[in-house]
């Protein structure tokens, strides 16, 4: 019997399988709660305020994420991952997704999340879905401590499609065989790679470029039941990764 099947699902994470960004949520949940260093939290707004003026980009923002995390205890930051997921994340996960995520555990398949967002949030996502892996961005440790160096690669555009590759070539995988399903036009590089792309709630003018390419479409909007996120969490807006 050959392992998984040789076939993995890999599913993005902000804006598809959940229904906003989970490193939006853990910055913001970060700032609100005064976690972050305060030389770090005091330029947060002004941060925001040049990707609002398109002065930063999609990656800068990607890397702005985990880069926050700075001076921090990196057990305190895992704890703070799992109660922002448990108040603030779970019950944004879209149902598509759980029913997917399902679908694929019961067919064998090795199951991936893969996003821009820090890697100690999504591993809270994984661990609810029983995902087998979950490769976000990572800031390195030292002395137990985060630092602001960005362990390559930054999982976005070439990034995620190069760490999928990585996972891929460990399992055996064949991706010729397997699935994405994602809502990212910065993940056309990897909707490439793989046999069986599903874009996921596309903004229109990737879905133009998904029903050009013969791309399957899907819509997953409703959420999980149970509490939701606060409305504040909206205003930090939506950071693709």
């Amino acid at each position: 019997m050959v392992p998984f099947g040789r076939t993995a699902a890999i599913f993005d994470v902000d804006d598809s399988l959940l229904d906003g960004n989970a490193g939006t949520i853990f910055t913001w949940y970060l700032y609100s709660e005064k976690v972050m260093r305060p030389d770090l939290r005091a330029r947060v707004p002004r941060i925001i305020y040049e990707y609002a003026r398109k002065r930063l980009s999609e990656q800068d923002m990607v890397e702005v994420g985990s880069r926050c995390h700075e001076g921090l205890r990196a057990d305190e930051v895992r704890a703070h991952a799992a109660t922002c997921f448990q108040r603030h994340i779970r019950k944004r996960i879209t149902t598509g997704a759980v029913r997917m995520v399902r679908k694929h555990l019961l067919s064998g398949h090795l199951v991936v999340l893969a996003s821009g967002s820090p890697q100690v949030i999504i591993d809270e996502v994984a661990r609810h879905l029983r995902a087998h892996v979950a490769v976000g961005t990572r800031t390195r440790i030292v002395d137990g401590r985060i630092t602001d160096q960005i362990v390559p690669p930054v999982v976005f555009r070439e990034g995620k499609r190069a760490a999928v590759e990585r996972i891929a070539e460990e399992y055996d995988l064949d991706l010729s065989r397997s699935f994405l399903y994602s809502d990212s036009v910065a993940d056309v590089p990897l909707f490439e790679t793989v046999g069986n792309p599903v874009v996921v709630n596309p903004k229109q003018s990737f879905r133009a470029v998904a029903e050009e390419r013969g791309w399957e479409v899907a819509e997953w909007r409703e959420r999980s039941k149970g509490q939701v996120a606060p409305d504040s969490a909206d205003e930090w807006g939506s950071w693709d990764g």
